[in-house]
């Protein structure tokens, strides 16, 4: 069993997330978070409604993935509205309830230490699992550190609501022991002045040490496939196509290189993928 490097102790870490798979931002950056951590000495495990994550410390629960029904079928009724029906309420709960005891099985099979939400203390696209991570960690008072990416105010969609006091208590939840981590300086400052609360920032980082992996068979003619000719450059931006994404930033970037070059975002419109 391996120990921390920095403070010596035996850390199990409990990730939990909406989904753990795939090349979303949360997916990815949680990959490195993982890396880092088990090269100090700690040893990850892993909640998720999708997951491809080692089975043997994985839990699989597939109403904490926000494209459930159940769940999807909350959030319709909660947003683009200011009203909720009673039994919306009920159903909340009864999620809530069932949620928390996946998350308590979780932390007592795997002997979790810390608990590292991953944006699902950050949007409220699974307000039962946001919910009953804060319990749990109220409850508890397991130290828990909140890695959020976006925020609700950073989504239009979110702002038209009719579960403002779910929101405010979970989305993030303001408790004693958690510490909260955003991914920039715009995020500090909104975070701290909306709530309060006064984050660490660690930026999203590439790992520049490591080179990526040559190419293989699938990506051998991605420069033809794209019609890119062979002075062309290639600039990516892996993100989806939504405005607070910034793409304009990009294109006015490479307007400047004053270069052939053809810009492509890799991922699909839609502000959830």
């Amino acid at each position: 069993m391996n120990c921390c490097r920095i403070c010596g102790k035996y850390h199990h870490i409990g990730i939990v997330a909406t989904r753990l798979a795939g090349t979303d931002g949360v997916s990815l950056e949680t990959e490195k978070w993982a890396q880092v951590l088990e090269a100090n000495g700690c040893t990850c495990f892993y909640l998720a409604g999708e997951l491809d994550r080692p089975p043997a410390r994985s839990r699989l629960v597939p109403r904490a993935h926000f494209t459930h029904p159940d769940i999807r079928e909350i959030y319709e009724s909660c947003f683009g509205r200011k009203v909720r029906e009673r039994a919306v309420t009920r159903r909340i709960q009864e999620l809530k309830c069932c949620l928390k005891d996946e998350i308590y099985r979780f932390i007592e099979d795997f002997n979790i230490s810390v608990l590292l939400p991953e944006n699902a203390l950050t949007i409220p696209l699974n307000l039962p699992l946001g919910i009953a991570l804060t319990e749990v960690i109220s409850e508890t008072g397991i130290p828990t550190i909140a890695h959020h990416h976006d925020f609700y105010w950073e989504r239009q969609h979110f702002k038209i609501n009719a579960v403002w006091e779910y929101i405010n208590m979970a989305f993030p939840p303001h408790l004693p022991p958690i510490h909260h981590v955003v991914i920039n300086s715009s995020a500090d400052n909104q975070l701290s002045l909306r709530t309060g609360i006064s984050p660490t920032i660690i930026p999203n980082v590439m790992d520049f040490d490591n080179p990526p992996p040559p190419l293989d068979e699938y990506a051998a003619d991605v420069r033809e496939a794209l019609g890119l000719e062979p002075d062309e450059l290639l600039i990516l931006q892996p993100t989806r196509v939504v405005k607070r994404k910034g793409i304009e930033h990009a294109i006015e970037l490479v307007s400047r290189l004053g270069r052939k070059a053809r810009l492509v975002i890799s991922h699909a419109s839609g502000d959830e993928g």
